[in-house]
């Protein structure tokens, strides 16, 4: 296949959305942006204005999923508008038989219960398909770097995971929206398993800090997360592997990224996100087929959590 053509779902950037970000990987990487969805007309050309100022291309823009499938004829739709979209739009993206870079978590519900069949039906209709469906969680393409500063880590069993993680939400959102990077590490690191003795603590207003075992077919993780609403960027954020301790910096100027060290050290960090578009894209071209074991994790494991956290 030659040149992809990238259909953005949610390139305005609110709070903590990416698809602006995601838009210009793509095109810095050779693909061409072919449209834009958005919620309306006005935030639609918000997007449009933004990405032409920012990043120096122009798209089309369109306010409905399926005539801007049909009218921009894409090969790759990203889905980056808030998770309680995601299900309506992967099933559109579905129909059409494309690929897809979806954001974190796959979806969610919250005025419904869990529905593991719902989730394993969606993800078979893009293995069905012969198509690529992945989740955008960036954090395990920082593991070069966290390696590169502690090599001898790669060569023990690891037996104890912990990230803070600061989203914009508040309460059981501020789950939903942090897990899935959280998941998306503990997978990385020792494949898929189960959620187990889910316990919370609230360390004061919204501070939260909740801890679990993950059972794995190497053994026993333990997993302490700190979750703390922040409001302002750059938010905080760190994680450690047996001890072993990255904070993340970001200078805000050129948004470079680097992490702070148990030395003291800083240690430069390539863009997480670009690595991620481009194994997206290495993927895509290997023909690489959809996990489908891990995106199913992802939600389990996630609805598992969510179940057992109370306000």
């Amino acid at each position: 296949m030659g040149v992809h053509r990238v259909l953005i779902v949610g390139a305005r950037r609110r709070k903590q959305g990416l698809g602006g970000f995601i838009a210009q990987h793509f095109h810095q990487q050779g693909a061409v942006i072919c449209g834009i969805v958005g919620t309306s007309q006005s935030s639609v050309h918000e997007a449009r204005r933004y990405l032409k100022a920012q990043y120096g291309f122009s798209t089309q823009g369109y306010t409905d999923l399926a005539r801007a499938i049909e009218k921009s004829k894409p090969t790759v739709v990203v889905i980056a508008s808030p998770n309680l979209y995601h299900f309506e739009h992967l099933q559109v993206v579905a129909k059409y038989k494309l690929s897809c870079l979806c954001e974190k978590p796959l979806f969610w519900k919250n005025d419904k219960p869990f529905d593991p069949g719902e989730v394993e039906r969606l993800v078979d209709r893009f293995c069905k398909n012969g198509k690529l469906l992945q989740l955008v969680t960036q954090w395990p393409c920082t593991l070069d770097e966290f390696y590169s500063v502690y090599p001898g880590a790669k060569k023990k069993p690891l037996k104890r995971f912990s990230m803070l993680l600061g989203p914009v939400s508040t309460g059981r959102q501020m789950v939903v929206d942090a897990m899935p990077h959280v998941l998306s590490m503990i997978h990385t690191l020792t494949g898929t398993g189960s959620v187990k003795n889910v316990t919370q603590k609230i360390e004061g207003g919204e501070r939260f800090k909740i801890i679990f075992n993950y059972m794995h077919a190497g053994g026993c993780l333990e997993v302490h997360v700190t979750l703390v609403q922040s409001l302002e960027s750059p938010r905080p954020a760190g994680y450690a592997l047996d001890g072993n301790l990255v904070w993340r910096r970001i200078v805000m100027k050129n948004y470079q990224m680097y992490f702070a060290v148990n030395s003291g050290d800083l240690v430069p960090v390539k863009d997480p996100l670009k690595k991620l578009v481009g194994h997206f894209l290495d993927d895509l071209k290997k023909g690489k087929p959809t996990d489908r074991k891990r995106l199913i994790a992802s939600m389990t494991d996630l609805n598992t959590i969510v179940e057992k956290f109370k306000l």
